[in-house]
């Protein structure tokens, strides 16, 4: 697709970047320091291994993330794909991490330092804000410990910990950051496609009204409001700019799996330089606002069609790696870009109060 930066579409689904790179190269550690344990005793030869993550805490439900096909997905949000860079950073620091300090073995301090047992923590307790940001991390079906990680060291750069079999809590050699809800966890960006890399849009409504823009530039930078009735001006092109950028940095809100789109959803047709036709379906229902994307692409042949180009080829076989990934899902969109992918053709024409001004 001539490094097209829809890209970002399929490169948001990384796949194993071999975590035994991050421990091949040995963190900053003080060979004086004789108390200094593991973090996880054992994690580093099995970190490789490890196919399932259990994070838990007094104040929400546990988040189950477990890497299935080559990529890491959040379990209690129906499987959706994490976000990589969280879950490789905090297996890093479990498996390259120390316990530095010893600290207390007192159990009347756990509950302050936050490293009471999750199922015994009381958020509504004094000590409420300690107890709510407090996580165990499990290894299900492995024989390792769980580490029960609390609040920050006094020296900022660290954390109190303690294994959940133990009575003794260290201060570790690193801040370790565990995001707190299961949305944290998701991969949010969707799609990052510019203006620049789309040729149409198509905005067709539920009631039969269609909005039509085209760029009016080889770059794509400005865009033209099609078919604008006589004696009505469309708004500057800032404005319709940004209906062009309704796909540039898309992240969701949240996700779910798509199962039918009412009868008087909208939808939205993005067509880009690349020939590709993205279809969003948008609609509300009283969780938000919603959209369901399919993709096509602009050049189609069946198998046995040997005149089929090899450019023909890739596009089609990039349309379906990026339908497969997008399609089965409903994505939560923020208000902005929902407005920008239902935008009415009055929305777009200056106002008649203004024109007559």
């Amino acid at each position: 697709m001539k490094g097209s930066k829809f890209f970002v579409l399929i490169a948001v689904t990384v796949l194993t970047l071999g975590l035994a790179l991050f421990l091949s190269r040995p963190d900053t550690v003080d060979p004086e320091n004789d108390q200094s344990q593991a973090l996880v005793p054992g994690l580093k030869d099995q970190v490789n291994s490890i196919d399932r993550l259990r994070i838990s805490s007094a104040a929400d439900p546990a988040i189950e993330l477990v890497r299935s096909d080559e990529r890491w997905r959040v379990e209690s949000a129906e499987n959706y794909e994490a976000d990589f860079e969280l879950v490789y950073q905090l297996l890093r620091d479990l498996a390259a991490g120390e316990r530095a300090e010893q600290r207390t073995s007192n159990s009347e301090w756990y509950q302050r330092l936050g490293v009471a047992d999750v199922g015994s923590a009381n958020p509504a307790s004094e000590g409420a804000d300690e107890a709510a940001a407090s996580f165990e991390v499990a290894f299900p079906g492995t024989d390792l410990p769980s580490l029960i990680i609390g609040r920050a060291g006094p020296a900022g750069e660290s954390r109190f910990v303690r294994l959940a079999n133990e009575e003794q809590v260290w201060l570790s050699d690193r801040d370790i950051s565990v995001p707190p809800g299961v949305l944290d966890w998701l991969q949010r960006s969707v799609m990052d496609i510019p203006a620049s890399e789309l040729a149409e849009i198509t905005l067709r409504h539920a009631d039969g009204e269609v909005v039509q823009l085209s760029p009016s530039d080889e770059s794509g930078s400005q865009w033209l409001l099609m078919n604008v009735p006589d004696e009505r001006e469309a708004e500057p092109s800032w404005r319709l700019n940004s209906v062009a950028n309704a796909l540039s940095n898309l992240q969701l809100e949240d996700v779910r799996r798509h199962e039918q789109a009412p009868e008087d959803a909208n939808a939205a047709l993005f067509v880009t330089r690349d020939g590709l036709n993205f279809v969003a379906t948008l609609f509300e229902d009283e969780q938000g606002a919603w959209v369901n994307f399919s993709v096509s692409a602009e050049v189609s042949a069946s198998a046995e069609d040997e005149s089929m180009s090899d450019e023909a080829a890739t596009s089609n076989a990039d349309a379906a790696a990026v339908n497969a990934r997008l399609s089965p899902w409903d994505f939560k969109l923020p208000s902005d870009k929902y407005q920008q992918m239902t935008n009415r053709l009055e929305d777009l024409l200056i106002d008649l109060e203004s024109e007559a001004d």
